[in-house]
């Protein structure tokens, strides 16, 4: 994608409601969307895998992968106009290794090239400012208070942060938190209105889903 100046896309605006919660005031629109994954390939030498029902074991890495391709997937059989990028992060740096496509051929060959940077000792904490530098020079955004045209696209970045052996590593739950990201971000309910628990409709009727 080119750095265009005339490049247009929805920042979201948000007012407080009585309650002081933050509400968008912005009509849901059926916009593509421009979704970046910042990957993080680092690996501890103690890292934790992961552990599936049927006993085997993967790599953070390599359900990582997965889990993007099935989203790539899904997401552009809902709307062939999405489009993807990649980034990585190394273990004290980062890089763009693929710019915003809706080839999704291309955009999962970039994503099964990625391997693993194993974590250098001293190496405990990562400045991620640095990334969003970076993005902001890749993708250029229309000045909010000055900018009135209608948005043509809408922007998400989708960090995949994984240097913690403390980080859980259940693989139905890695699946489901990107399921949830599947949802346009302009037609999905506001947070405190979504429950993803599954009850029968006398349950759900007299008690609040509280696992959101």
């Amino acid at each position: 994608m080119s750095n265009s100046e005339s490049a247009s896309c929805f920042i979201p605006d948000f007012k407080p409601d009585e309650d002081n919660t933050l509400l968008r005031n912005f009509s849901g629109m059926n916009l593509p969307e421009k979704i970046l994954f910042v990957i993080d390939k680092a690996r501890e030498r103690n890292c934790t895998p992961f552990k599936l029902s049927t006993g085997a074991s993967y790599m953070p890495l390599f359900m990582i992968k997965r889990t993007i391709e099935n989203f790539i997937y899904i997401k552009s059989v809902i709307q062939h106009s999405h489009e993807y990028g990649l980034m990585i992060l190394n273990s004290h740096s980062f890089q763009w290794i693929c710019d915003f496509t809706n080839n999704t051929n291309s955009i999962v060959n970039h994503l099964n090239l990625i391997n693993d940077d194993f974590l250098e000792e001293d190496k405990k904490t990562y400045d991620l400012g640095q990334i969003f530098d970076e993005i902001e020079q890749k993708l250029p955004l229309p000045n909010k208070k000055s900018d009135t045209a209608d948005p043509t696209f809408v922007v998400r970045v989708i960090l995949v942060y994984s240097r913690s052996n403390k980080v859980g590593r259940n693989a139905a739950k890695l699946h489901d938190s990107m399921a949830k990201l599947l949802a346009h971000p302009l037609q999905r309910p506001p947070q405190k209105d979504v429950c993803y628990t599954i009850c029968l409709p006398s349950q759900c009727s007299q008690e609040p889903c509280n696992n959101v």
